[in-house]
């Protein structure tokens, strides 16, 4: 259990203050459905000039959302988020988990930011890297959209220094 602990406390450690809670978060439209909690939020790369982008998880029952934001406007120091896409995740197993951006890439859209749906593994040199990773998704910028993307190329990994 205390391995789990360290891997936790290493990947909350590699999320940028200033990327995630505090811009990130702010007004946004109502949650995509009911009855919803966000788990996570991450700022993402837009194109440049253009608006700001987020991507949030959500916790609907045993089911899990991945939303698609822009930035709409602001509310005093607030920025204020639209959803514009979203996709739903059904989790093989409980031991799967989203797997964020920052931890994550794709051969095959090297540009983009990539989420997926796998489980993170202690290596035996202390990093920690994905295994099997059943569904992944790339955004979309230029269409605002959550593509889904083929997993093959895809790695996730936290190195023990970070």
């Amino acid at each position: 259990m205390s391995r789990y602990l360290a891997a936790i406390a290493a990947l909350l450690a590699m999320i940028p203050p200033a990327s995630h809670a505090s811009e990130a978060r702010g007004k946004s439209t109502p949650p995509a459905a009911k009855g919803c909690v966000e788990v996570s939020g991450t700022a993402l790369a837009g194109m440049a000039g253009g608006p700001a982008y987020s991507a949030a998880e959500l916790k609907c029952g045993a089911k899990l959302l991945l939303v698609l934001q822009r930035q709409t406007g602001r509310d005093g120091n607030l920025p204020v988020w639209s959803t514009i896409d979203q996709v739903t995740i059904a989790k093989p197993s409980p031991r799967h988990e989203l797997l964020q951006p920052s931890y994550c890439s794709s051969s095959r859209f090297p540009q983009d930011s990539v989420f997926s749906l796998g489980r993170m593994v202690e290596q035996p040199d202390g990093s920690y890297r994905s295994e099997n990773v059943v569904k992944a998704w790339r955004v979309d910028i230029k269409r605002e959209r959550l593509a889904a993307i083929p997993v093959h190329g895809l790695l996730c990994a936290l190195d023990p220094a970070d």
